[in-house]
């Protein structure tokens, strides 16, 4: 009772150790409007109205709140229709309590920046972030609205990062930062100053002049804008080039590939004798199946079918009491020799294997890594084999080529970045990648390599309409071999039509291949034993976001918007 007591104890403690941004609130904030109101004694009240869209069960939202060096946040409140709504306050961020499910709500925040407005001699600027790169909420629509205390035209104003360019002076004074939608990790610094006599009641707090330093940074603002407006239509004219260039490059790539393609055909085709429906055998069936299948045979298909192999080529004997007997440790192939020692070294008493033993064996975990290991030689050996046939054209040379062409993306993709010419960054990363990936897996048939294909293919494609008065005129050997093929792909209508000819021939012939229907009981008994033995098994949101510290706004401040 007091381990469960303890357990619970524990859980309990967790939920409140647990950050808040791990129980995941779904959300969007729709539209954000901020009301900047600045005062003769250089004050600002601000008014802020958030409209949230959530999507499931939520308890409120968050405000991230990080004054300026020498400023403060001070009368924060919260209400919605008018209605008073529950605010805690935790480091720099404000957590407004107001529980719903799946509604479209907007809340009004309010607060005074003490402090906010700085005074020069000549003019007064406010020159604030209302969130920083730490947000990580996205606010669909953005408008910030800075008003002077009285009416007037002496207006400087401009903003940085996302908020460069957005300004709109109106009239009477009032400046509009129409921002629209800000990323989450965006910054968007505004600066608005006024002439100095409308802040009659607030106290100078800079001994200088500011106009001129105002008005020169908004010219290199304009200037470095206007350059870099300038390198993008560059670059972007260079991506054009580059990527028109790279991609008839490509196409010449797969027109040559299709030409290698049809030549091999014809040739294949040319020296391909007239076909039987069993292909005369030219690799061992482990490494057959191994290429058919294009590498991804399974490690318990491969020993299932080169167990069967073994079996028929005589080197293991099938008996009655469903032990399987070395008879022959002579082997053609390396990777037979490896699976001889494999089943009757390493698993096998006394020169005799059972599937009963493996499953005994393979509870110990010092003999799973041995069969994991001896498994890794055997496929290694296999693949040894289908390489020593060379059966495919690996054009080393012009993979490389395109493998280091592909890679002069890099730093055009960099500087396409910097440029914010996302359009054209994506098209050269999608080159890029398709490049790569010729370059990686480009090949193509040897002749002989696509005749061992074709003959295979022919065998898949026709067998399943095989009569049985054909079937009877093969030799044992092939017949064997149809039966390890069909086994190896895992073709469930040609293992159903070989099953259903073996067993029709056992009816209807006096003299049947008794091999045949050992390797038929064989088949199904290793594939379900190996496949249980080299079957591996694995053990096996967004949110709030709590903003302490310094923001990475103007002054150190910043802030941003999050719900949970």
């Amino acid at each position: 009772m007091k381990k469960y007591t303890l357990l619970l104890l524990l859980a309990f403690i967790g939920c409140f150790l647990l950050p808040v941004h791990a129980f995941a609130v779904d959300f969007s904030i729709e539209e954000t409007k901020i009301d900047a109101f600045l005062q003769e004694n250089g004050m600002v009240h601000v008014t802020e109205l958030h409209t949230y869209e959530f999507d499931g069960d939520f308890n409120g939202i968050t405000r991230g709140l990080i004054p300026k060096k020498g400023a403060a946040i001070t009368d924060f409140n919260a209400q919605e229709n008018g209605k008073q709504l529950e605010v805690e306050k935790e480091d720099a961020t404000y957590i407004i309590h107001r529980p719903g499910e799946d509604e479209t709500i907007t809340i009004e925040l309010s607060y005074i920046i003490e402090n906010g407005v700085e005074v020069y001699e000549d003019m007064a600027q406010f020159y604030w972030p209302f969130f920083d790169s730490n947000n990580e909420t996205d606010y669909e629509n953005m408008t910030i609205t800075v008003h002077p205390p009285k009416t007037t035209s002496d207006v400087i104003a401009y903003g940085y990062h996302s908020a460069y360019g957005t300004e709109k002076i109106e009239n009477d004074g009032v400046v509009i930062f129409e921002m629209g939608l800000v990323e989450g990790g965006e910054k968007g610094n505004i600066r608005v100053a006024y002439d100095r006599d409308i802040f009659s009641a607030a106290s100078v707090t800079h001994n200088e002049t500011i106009r001129d330093k105002l008005l020169h940074e908004q010219q290199e603002l304009a200037d470095k804008e206007a350059d870099f407006l300038n390198a993008q239509k560059n670059w972007e004219n260079v991506a054009i080039i580059v990527i028109s260039v790279l991609s008839l490059y490509f196409l010449l790539l797969l027109f040559y590939a299709w030409r290698k393609r049809q030549a091999t055909l014809l040739e294949a085709e040319r020296q391909t004798p007239a076909r039987s429906i069993v292909p005369k055998e030219v690799m061992s069936m482990p490494a057959t199946i191994y290429y058919f299948r294009h590498f991804t045979t399974g490690l318990g298909d491969l020993l299932t079918i080169g167990m069967m192999d073994l079996v028929r080529k005589g080197n293991i004997e099938i008996r009655g009491d469903d032990t399987y007997h070395l008879i022959n440790k002579q082997t053609e192939h390396k990777h037979e020799g490896q699976l001889i020692h494999l089943l009757f070294r390493k698993l096998a008493e006394k020169g005799t294997f059972s599937f009963e033993q493996l499953e005994s064996l393979l509870k110990s975990s010092s003999n799973q890594q041995m069969f994991r290991t001896e498994l890794a030689k055997y496929q290694g050996l296999i693949m040894q084999e289908v390489k020593s046939h060379q059966l495919f054209n690996q054009h080393a040379k012009l993979r490389w080529f395109t493998g280091v062409v592909s890679l002069l993306f890099i730093p055009l993709m960099i500087v396409l970045g910097i440029y914010e010419l996302y359009m054209w960054l994506f098209i050269s990363l999608a080159l890029m990648v398709v490049l790569l990936t010729f370059a990686f897996i480009f090949k193509t048939r040897t002749v002989k390599g696509q005749i061992i294909k074709q003959e295979w293919d022919h065998f898949k494609n026709h067998f399943s309409g095989l009569e049985s008065s054909s079937w009877y005129t093969l030799s044992d050997d092939d017949k064997e071999r149809a039966l390890i093929f069909t086994t190896g792909i895992n073709d469930k209508k040609l293992a159903e039509k070989n099953r259903f000819l073996i067993n029709n021939q056992k009816d209807d012939q006096e003299e049947s291949d008794e091999l045949l229907f050992l390797m038929l009981a064989l088949s199904t008994t290793a594939h379900l034993n190996f496949g249980a033995a080299t079957q591996t098994y694995a053990e096996s949101g967004s949110g709030s976001t709590s903003y302490s510290g310094t923001g990475t706004g103007v002054g150190g401040g910043g802030g941003g918007s999050g719900a949970f």
